[in-house]
């Protein structure tokens, strides 16, 4: 056996390592630097788009089928209603003035007037203090105030009216009435004022032109038109009326005054009976007793 070789076994000459990572690191980057270059000869390629801003919607989707309903169904229309109309607020000072609005008497202040058109209104006030006038424009639905400082003056402004009647009667003015006939005296202001008397009971109504004179008083009598009366009674009776003897039943078409009156019946056997009538001027008025029962 040969002798063994204690020399070392010779060394081939070294390669230099390559690394496995080193090797994917490199092409990566060749990867990433080709897909740089595309991405930017695409773009270089397209127009530019400048993208709006974001705006956050609001609001409820709408499907197809529900704009479909939507068309189909009749929605119910909502009925616009007129506007209220308006109001007036009238104060005076001193209070307790007689108020007109376009000529029309609404009572004494303070007072308030509902139903007014939207337009401009006459609004006048008159006592024994004074009188005062204003053009004042209302709308709808809304409360206008006036308030009315009289002049305070001794010297009269306004006069009264007394009306004598044998029934009643109303004083209207404007078909607004302003007083009635009797011991009460009707204040008016100053001046000629075109009145109505009127008992609608009765059938009287006669107009009348009244001049009113600053502190005195007008005295206005009625004298009123003539109804017809017929008379009759069973069996027979001598017939009074008023107190005034007229005659024996039957009677016919007697004239009397429109208004109340008292019919008396005297019989010899039946004795007497009396009855309250009131004559109107609407046609023929009748009376008639039965004696007997």
């Amino acid at each position: 056996m040969p002798p063994a070789d204690d020399r070392p076994a010779p060394v081939s000459p070294a390669r230099p390592a390559t690394s496995i990572f080193g090797s994917t690191s490199l092409i990566a980057a060749i990867v990433v630097v080709s897909a740089v270059g595309s991405f930017g000869a695409v773009r270089a390629w397209f127009p530019r788009v400048r993208a709006e801003p974001a705006v956050p919607a609001t609001g409820n989707a709408t499907t197809n089928a529900a704009a479909r309903v939507a068309r189909d169904v009749d929605l119910p229309r909502q009925i616009e209603r007129p506007p209220a109309a308006g109001r007036l607020s009238i104060v005076t000072d001193p209070a307790g003035a007689r108020v007109e609005v376009d000529g029309r008497p609404h009572g004494v202040s303070p007072v308030v007037i509902d139903g007014l058109a939207a337009a401009e209104h006459r609004i006048t006030v008159a006592s024994e203090s004074g009188v005062a006038q204003r053009t004042i424009a209302v709308s709808n639905g809304v409360m206008t105030e006036v308030v009315f400082s009289l002049p305070r003056s001794t010297a009269p402004v306004a006069g009264w009216v007394a009306v004598a009647s044998p029934f009643p009667v109303e004083v209207l003015e404007h078909d607004e009435v302003v007083g009635t006939s009797g011991a009460a005296k009707i204040m008016l202001a100053a001046g000629k004022h075109e009145v109505v008397l009127r008992n609608e009971s009765v059938g009287f109504e006669a107009p009348r032109t009244i001049t009113v004179v600053p502190g005195r008083v007008t005295s206005v009598e009625i004298d009123p038109p003539q109804g017809l009366l017929n008379v009759n009674a069973r069996p027979w009776a001598d017939v009074l009326i008023d107190g005034d003897m007229v005659g024996q039943t039957p009677l016919s078409s007697l004239p009397l005054a429109v208004g109340p009156h008292q019919v008396t019946f005297r019989h010899p056997q039946f004795g007497e009976r009396t009855e309250r009538i009131v004559v109107t001027a609407k046609g023929v008025n009748r009376v008639s007793v039965d004696l007997s029962k």
